[in-house]
């Protein structure tokens, strides 16, 4: 059976923090293994899949027009995506490195926009 097809996996797509996951940081290392393991924000899953890992785009941002070509190529290859997550990194940029986006509100508008849940968080580990 394809990976597309198989029953009862949640195809996920995690928008990071474009100054903390430099390209492919071993933050995203953590979001695999945690998806894998069922762990953190995953742990609600039968089974996990990432699909998509994409930038918010740097400061000030363009999460919104970067998931929404992530999940318009996702479709075409046939891989639409279940739930979208806001990354532990932005969570951390936010606390931490005083990023400006409200997460509550980033959330709200790609709910709406998109009509997929999305789930603050993503691994268990430090950041």
């Amino acid at each position: 059976m394809h990976l597309l097809e198989e029953e009862n996996v949640t195809r996920i797509g995690i928008v990071a923090c474009e100054k903390i996951m430099d390209r492919m940081c071993l933050g995203c290392l953590k979001c695999f293994k945690s998806a894998e393991d069922g762990g953190g924000m995953f742990m609600n899953y039968e089974s996990a899949r990432i699909m998509f890992i994409t930038s918010c785009g740097g400061c000030p941002g363009f999460v919104i027009n970067k998931v929404g070509m992530m999940l318009r190529e996702a479709k075409y290859y046939g891989a639409e995506i279940d739930v979208i997550h806001i990354g532990t990194c932005i969570k951390s940029a936010v606390e931490v490195g005083k990023c400006p986006i409200n997460i509550n509100e980033l959330k709200a508008k790609l709910e709406e926009k998109f009509k997929k849940p999305v789930v603050i968080g993503t691994h268990p580990y430090p950041p």
